[in-house]
């Protein structure tokens, strides 16, 4: 198979723009998750976010789609950054066929709900059963919401929009909920490696912080309600976590062959050396408690990059902070690297940024990156009370110099979707 290579990572993410940055402020433990900023979460179970809460520098315009929501201007900036991280332009003509995107697009900036009277008025009914509920629930009549346009409410353009900027011919989604991110970067991966596309810009894109989705999850028992202190709400595979911390973003990564890499003299970062997909469909939300679907997916990993549980350096975790997946998640990456496992240090990045559901993968896969070339361990923080469930080393509340070579990186989703990506240290 031809060799996957990673040359350029971009992020805009709570943590902030530049990914240097970013891995810099998560080795050292900084926490970005507090009460929620983007509407008024008075009266909600859950009242925490980790929020995009600076200005976001993205253009307004890509081609022929306007960036006009914050979603969108988070898909540009990330892209662009990615790119320049690369060192890539976009491309023209034939070039264009050996390029593509493979995005995860998750919740766009919007509340849907407004969808169904905005339906009705188009149809011309007057009948509205919707417009006072939603008029005491938001605070605003349905009528303001529709003045904004119903692309307010998609992300179909996230993609090609990405297409526009890498001067892509090819244009694909996953959609695996919270293992989307990983998903899109090992679909990549594999494109490239049977020679389908020389560069892939892949990633994933989530706003999932809306008056809707964050009482929705709330109600699947899914979210930290411990709103008098957000700082200690995400807290993986801790014996006093309750739920994970929604959070938002997104985050790509330049992936292609090392032929074209190096024939452009690009600054090679790291390899994607292997990739893993299963599938328990145990339960809608819960993983398999015995960690079934999640440990072949690692295992799969593993083979596909020609390496045994002993090259593993470092367990970049799914790690969401809920009582099942983190016990779990523990139970399966000791079925998969068997005595190896008591020996690997496993930290949870989303102890620091919440889940960012879409974009997770892609972001802790941008760390994972990070992590071999910086040569420190991100630490999982807010770790005080262990947990008999949870008995590996994960990196508590200090983030830890070490060699690291190789990562093995998992992303899980509701309906036991899973997926694992091996990151190693390219050697040339």
């Amino acid at each position: 198979m031809t060799k996957v290579v990673v040359t350029g990572l971009g992020a805009v993410v709570p943590h902030g723009d530049d990914i240097d940055n970013v891995y810099e402020r998560v080795i050292r433990g900084e926490n970005e998750c507090g009460r929620i900023t983007r509407f008024d979460p008075t009266g909600y179970a859950c009242q925490i976010g980790s929020e995009v809460r600076y200005s976001v520098e993205a253009p307004s315009q890509v081609g022929p789609y306007s960036v006009h929501n914050h979603a969108l201007k988070f898909t540009a900036g990330a892209a662009d950054r990615a790119l320049r991280y690369a060192g890539l332009e976009a491309a023209t003509g034939d070039a264009m066929d050996r390029r593509s995107i493979v995005l995860s697009t998750g919740v766009g900036p919007a509340n849907i709900d407004f969808l169904g009277p905005i339906a009705l008025r188009v149809h011309g009914l007057d009948s509205d059963p919707y417009k006072s509920d939603l008029e005491a629930f938001y605070g605003q009549a349905p009528e303001q919401a529709e003045a904004q346009g119903l692309d307010e409410f998609h992300l179909d353009t996230a993609a090609p929009l990405c297409a526009v900027q890498l001067g892509a011919a090819h244009v694909y989604n996953t959609a695996s909920a919270c293992a989307s991110g990983s998903h899109a970067v090992a679909d990549a991966a594999a494109m490239i490696a049977r020679g389908e596309s020389d560069v892939v810009l892949a990633g994933g894109v989530c706003t999932p912080v809306t008056r809707v989705l964050v009482p929705g999850f709330a109600m699947l028992q899914a979210l930290s309600t411990r709103n008098d202190d957000p700082a200690h709400a995400s807290r993986p595979f801790d014996s006093g976590r309750d739920g994970f911390v929604m959070g938002e973003g997104a985050a790509m990564l330049v992936l292609e062959s090392e032929d074209h890499a190096k024939a452009r003299g690009a600054t090679i970062l790291a390899e994607v050396a292997g990739w893993g997909y299963s599938c328990d469909s145990y339960r809608l939300t819960d993983p398999h408690p015995e960690g079934v679907g999640m440990a072949l997916c690692m295992t799969r990993a593993m083979e596909c990059a020609g390496v045994g549980p002993e090259a593993i350096d470092h367990v970049n975790a799914h790690g969401t902070s809920t009582p099942y997946n983190d016990a779990a998640e523990t139970l399966a990456i000791k079925k998969a690297l068997g005595e190896r496992a008591y020996k690997v240090p496993v930290s949870s990045n989303k102890s620091m940024f919440g889940h960012l559901i879409h974009a997770a993968g892609s972001l802790e896969g941008c760390l994972a990156v990070k992590t071999i070339l910086g040569g420190v361990i991100p630490p999982t923080i807010n770790y005080e009370t262990p947990d008999p469930d949870c008995d590996l080393d994960y990196v508590p509340n200090d983030g830890r110099e070490a060699q690291v070579d190789t990562v093995l990186k998992n992303s899980f989703g509701f309906g036991g979707m899973n997926v694992s990506v091996v990151y190693r240290r390219y050697t040339g």
